[in-house]
């Protein structure tokens, strides 16, 4: 979602490098990105000494000499960290109660919630050094840029797995760490696959996810056999990113492997529940989204407290058919 407001920064700022913080389950993604020049690795505070930690994080970075500092995230937390690094410059949003540490804070847009959640970092960035006319149409446009070795390492690991390398080639994300709401049954994904294979018998179905999600993924490749691939524990993020860059389809829950694709450009078909694609939608022309509005639609909740019936409703047939026009 920060990807553009990057893009932003380098095109207000050519000849000034961009270094990210980042966690490590997310730090890849800003590898592939052109204009990261490097990526600082950040884990979470937890256990009885937080403030230790957040100290070594602000002095691993405070011998960097960094003018201006920007915290994307919402919280007191990322802001206090280039506050203890002694950052002279520290901008964000007024949330959190952290207005005191920034040197200078925005308010959050009153249209937060009607519009894509790229704008609400690009137009941190466009506040704070933009023009009001500026409309960043090319920063607009996301892109990963993955290296040939990359996807080269990536094809090898699928070829040993049984990689035909028959098109179509097509992945299926059938988790989604914010919580169950967000996922289609799994059983579902299971018949979608075998459908896949029957109108595509040459196609094969790689699953993602992570350790967490292997039985899911032996219930959707099993009944395909060795036109399935169960990937899910097998890849790091940076190996799944390479690998989504060679999909001719991804069918996904509302997750950051979606976002992944549509930044790969791969054609997509995306399933939503509780969640609002107007808000998190994949930021790409190539995307089919699914979506069955309810009264109670976007709940946004983790678990649904009620039937279900916003994923429930989505059926077997019309996902299929979404793919079916793509593939085809």
């Amino acid at each position: 979602m920060t990807l553009p407001a990057l893009m932003a920064l380098q095109k207000i700022f050519p000849n000034s490098p961009i270094d990210v913080m980042a966690r490590p389950w997310s730090a890849p993604i800003y590898s592939f990105c052109p204009v990261v020049r490097q990526i600082i690795k950040y884990e979470k505070p937890t256990g009885l000494a937080p403030l230790k930690k957040l100290l070594k994080t602000a002095g691993m970075i405070r011998n960097k000499s960094y003018d201006i500092s920007i915290a994307f995230p919402n919280s007191f937390e990322s802001a206090l960290i280039f506050r203890l690094a002694g950052i002279p410059e520290i901008y964000g949003y007024n949330t959190d109660f952290r207005s005191p540490i920034l040197t200078k804070a925005l308010d959050v847009p009153k249209d937060k919630k009607e519009r894509h959640e790229i704008f609400y970092y690009l137009n941190l960035v466009k506040g704070l050094f933009g023009s009001p006319d500026q409309d960043w149409k090319e920063e607009l446009k996301i892109r990963l840029i993955i290296p040939e070795e990359e996807k080269e390492a990536a094809r090898n690991l699928l070829h040993s797995l049984g990689y035909n390398c028959k098109p179509p080639l097509i992945g299926i994300n059938p988790g989604a760490a914010y919580g169950p709401a967000k996922c289609w049954p799994a059983e579902r994904y299971m018949q979608l696959a075998k459908n896949l294979i029957e109108a595509f018998p040459d196609a094969t179905i790689l699953v993602f996810g992570t350790q967490d999600d292997t039985e899911v993924g032996q219930m959707i490749t099993n009944p395909v056999k060795e036109n399935g691939i169960n990937l899910c524990g097998k890849t790091t993020l940076k190996q799944a990113i390479a690998i989504i860059d060679d999909l001719d389809l991804m069918v996904t829950n509302d997750s950051g492997l979606m976002h992944v694709a549509a930044a790969c450009a791969i054609p997509i078909v995306a399933l939503f529940g509780s969640t609002n694609p107007v808000t998190t939608g994949p930021w790409t022309d190539k995307a089919l989204i699914i979506r069955h509005e309810l009264p109670c639609s976007p709940c946004l909740n983790r678990e649904c407290p009620r039937d279900f019936i916003c994923m429930a409703g989505i059926s077997v047939d019309e996902v299929f058919k979404a793919c079916q026009n793509i593939l085809q």
